[in-house]
């Protein structure tokens, strides 16, 4: 388990107040503002402020203390097949931080470029049919303020793809920035099919007897069934293309390839099975 108390330098025995002075204290030393384009200071600033979230809080120290505390400040509840994602805590904490932190030697445009008073993100998870990756959809999630967002789901969507809605987050108000919205897209696997690339495949039964002869089967799409014509003599493992039935990009919409599986006939008839010695003899 982390070390709030290392990580800000001070005691388990340490007051509230005392706590707020040394994140105060090294906040000003570890800015982003004051070290631009310096990752490590950045990360550091990332686990001060992660650890003044903790601590600066009574209930939360308290099940810190106790080893109970979730470290990652976050809570989660189910909203159908989306959940949410936000850190918890007075915002108001840090308002007086801040707001010492930027008095004097700091530019207008500095704050502006990275201020700390942004709204907090949200973040969900929404359950994608297969279907769906594939064909594209539009789906309708309510965000904890209560606004709808319409999400566009673009085909060829990817398993843990996460779409970005700019400053549908937290609203911290007093004209400050809003925080964004992500979605985690979850695709779910399919039965029939499989997709490789902007391919996919799907296994089809062909009879022995179409197999020999050809003709036409039905071979089912993410958006129905199609007739496909067999060649004749065709064999196991033979793929046949449907041009543009894979993913449906509006641009290089990618192919469904029907991969044959010849099915015998279990019940061999007398008269087919003397048709094949037949044939076996005359091309042995």
């Amino acid at each position: 388990m982390k070390d709030y108390y290392k990580t800000l330098e001070v005691s388990k025995e340490s007051s509230k107040e005392d706590i707020k002075k040394a994140y105060k204290k090294l906040a000003r030393k570890y800015h982003p503002d004051l070290n631009p384009n310096n990752k490590v200071s950045e990360e550091k600033f990332k686990e001060l402020s992660e650890a003044y979230e903790v601590l600066s809080d009574a209930t939360r120290r308290k099940q810190y203390d106790a080893g109970e505390a979730d470290l990652n400040g976050q809570h989660s509840g189910e909203h159908g097949p989306f959940y949410y994602e936000s850190q918890q805590g007075d915002s108001s904490r840090y308002r007086d931080i801040f707001e010492d932190l930027f008095q004097g030697g700091f530019s207008s445009s500095s704050k502006n470029q990275r201020s700390p008073k942004k709204g907090r993100d949200y973040h969900f998870k929404m359950q994608v049919s297969f279907e769906d990756s594939i064909l594209g959809a539009e789906r309708v999630i309510a965000i904890p303020t209560g606004k709808n967002i319409n999400v566009t789901i673009p085909p060829g969507l990817r398993n843990g793809q996460k779409l970005r809605f700019k400053n549908q987050g937290e609203d911290p108000g007093q004209g400050r920035q809003k925080g964004d919205m992500y979605v985690e897209m979850n695709v779910e696997l399919s039965e029939k099919f499989v997709r490789i690339g902007d391919d996919i495949e799907v296994q089809v039964p062909v009879p022995f007897s179409k197999a020999i002869l050809g003709g036409t089967i039905l071979v089912p799409t993410v958006d129905g069934n199609i007739e496909l014509n067999i060649p004749k003599g065709v064999s196991t493992g033979t793929k046949i293309r449907a041009k543009g039935k894979g993913v449906r990009k509006k641009e290089n919409p990618g192919d469904l390839f029907a991969v044959v599986k010849v099915t015998i006939p279990k019940n061999v008839s007398k008269e087919l099975e003397d048709a094949i010695k037949e044939w076996e003899h005359s091309n042995g």
